[in-house]
């Protein structure tokens, strides 16, 4: 017998996803943009994703998802051990696709390609880096797929293991955001967004799906040392 529609919306609006930026990768350490080359966890990343699993190895979840990109499903490895499961793995959460630009330093690329530089000082939501995706395009991606996700565990708390500029372009989407804006999120790696993409938004004359419940959600690494330099805006 079905259930009625009514309380499998009320199951769909309770879906938690925790949106969990990979650990510091060689890349993140070396300054350079990675997009969506593969690089692996730095050993600060390592003992960043030792400390996400333990602190969320006493919870429950009902799934646990990841990009494909080794910096991601490394961090996720770490989760799946703690909680006796398996990483189910989509391209999709791919972090955005920066072309040509990728393994590239910030001085590099705006020696090397001056316009498209200066486009992306401005931080033009459609200019397409080195060729690859802009981050209007993985915006539309990015959404699509936690939507799925999140449709496919109605009722449940899934993590999944992603890029802080998915992530970013992510919760301008439920914000309704201009995608100029969304520098003003701070995203450490390891850190945790909470979202629940079909909770109605709070208030307001014209209801809106989708409610934030936390942003940059780091205690794990408290006290632990900063590692590398400063990550690059991706």
């Amino acid at each position: 017998m079905n259930r009625p529609l009514a309380d499998e919306s009320t199951r769909l609006a309770a879906t938690e996803l925790w949106l969990i930026r990979h650990g510091e990768s060689t890349g993140n350490r070396d300054g350079v943009l990675q997009g969506q080359e593969d690089l692996p966890l730095s050993p600060f990343g390592h003992e960043q994703s030792k400390r996400l699993a333990s602190r969320l190895g006493v919870m429950k979840f009902g799934q646990l998802y990841s990009s494909d990109l080794s910096r991601a499903t490394d961090t996720a490895s770490y989760l799946a051990r703690a909680w006796n499961k398996e990483t189910v793995i989509d391209p999709k959460l791919r972090e955005i696709d920066v072309g040509t630009w990728s393994g590239l330093t910030n001085e590099i690329i705006a020696e090397r390609f001056p316009d498209e530089w200066n486009r992306w000082l401005d931080r033009d939501p459609t200019v397409r880096r080195g060729g690859g995706e802009s981050y209007a395009d993985a915006q539309i991606r990015i959404t699509i797929a936690l939507n799925i996700i999140a449709k496919r565990h109605p009722g449940e708390r899934i993590a999944i293991v992603m890029h802080g500029g998915v992530m970013r372009a992510y919760l301008a989407s439920l914000l309704a955001l201009d995608l100029r804006l969304i520098w003003h999120f701070s995203i450490m790696n390891t850190a945790i967004c909470r979202v629940r993409p079909f909770a109605q938004a709070m208030g307001g004359s014209r209801p809106r799906q989708g409610r934030i419940d936390a942003i940059n959600d780091h205690a794990h690494l408290e006290g632990l040392r900063l590692g590398g330099l400063t990550p690059r805006i991706v």
